[in-house]
């Protein structure tokens, strides 16, 4: 999938006219949307994020990096700055942060962060040092708070708790729009074809986060076209599969797509995965999921 957005890693750039958000950007959930939003709305400037690149150890990712970017270009950011987290700039003073990279190198002139983004050595710098060299360097600042729900603070281990619950619309609502799976259409063992339902399997990448095993109601994204689909996640135990596939059936659609890139977005659960003594009665329970799954999102008018 083509991200029209420019993406620069490294010490070495030189950039101009920069509103800079700062942050992890993991999850990309409603409280990072609220810095994001606030950059694109200094029109003046070009929205740009900037990260430290991390392995990410914490745990399963609710985007991967590919996802990621797909989600910032969709909110409008232009471009992605991404400083690897190596012994340079892990010693790097606050100081220097500030005036050789933020100041010389991303030409920031409005800055946004959160209250608990830190930078430089031993994480010294904070956002109230940010502020307190504004004036200094000429670049204006707003400093957001944590966003909270009924559950508590928005995180992303909050998010991902979510997922890994089930809880789809749960999760959906905090991150601002829908979870989903990108990948890479490849083949199948054909059965669905057989059953004249053909669908779309991608494998999703190892470091993400993923929803329970289980039938749900989705919408496939193909060149930017939105489909109403039904999707399993698991391992196909009618016929076998020694991974977890995501397998969508889109409704009411027979081209063929094989290597081609989408994106799953998942709305709700329709049912667990389930073993069936034979393909006929797996035929005829997914037809039911396709109609269960087409009621499903005409009510949320998708």
């Amino acid at each position: 999938m083509v991200i029209n957005m420019e993406i620069l890693r490294g010490m070495d750039i030189k950039l101009k006219n920069s509103a800079v958000s700062l942050g992890k950007f993991d999850g990309i959930h409603l409280g990072h949307r609220l810095l994001l939003y606030e950059i694109l709305k200094h029109t003046e400037f070009v929205p740009t994020v900037f990260t430290f690149e991390t392995d990410d150890a914490a745990g399963k990712l609710i985007y991967s990096w590919q996802e990621k970017q797909i989600v910032l270009k969709d909110t409008g950011i232009k471009r992605t700055v991404v400083l690897p987290f190596n012994n340079e700039t892990k010693n790097m003073s606050p100081e220097d942060f500030i005036e050789k990279f933020l100041v010389e190198k991303m030409d920031a002139r409005f800055i946004c962060v959160g209250t608990d983004f830190h930078f430089g050595k031993d994480r010294r710098g904070n956002a109230g040092m940010l502020k307190a060299y504004a004036s200094k360097y000429g670049y204006a600042i707003k400093i957001f708070n944590k966003l909270s729900s009924e559950d508590g603070i928005i995180s992303s281990t909050l998010i991902r708790k979510k997922i890994e619950n089930g809880s789809i619309k749960d999760a959906n609502k905090l991150l601002g729009r829908t979870y989903f799976i990108e990948g890479t259409v490849v083949h199948g063992n054909a059965l669905g074809r057989r059953l004249d339902m053909p669908t779309a399997n991608i494998f999703p990448r190892a470091e993400k986060v993923l929803l329970p095993s289980g039938v749900y109601a989705t919408t496939l994204v193909l060149d930017g076209k939105r489909y109403p689909a039904v999707t399993n996640i698991g391992r196909k135990p009618t016929v076998g599969s020694d991974r977890t596939v995501v397998e969508t059936c889109i409704l009411n659609f027979k081209k063929d797509i094989y290597g081609q890139n989408i994106l799953v977005e998942f709305h709700e659960f329709l049912r667990p995965e389930k073993k069936f003594p034979d393909i006929e009665q797996l035929k005829n329970q997914m037809e039911r999921d396709k109609k269960y799954a087409a009621e499903v999102l005409k009510k949320l008018r998708l």
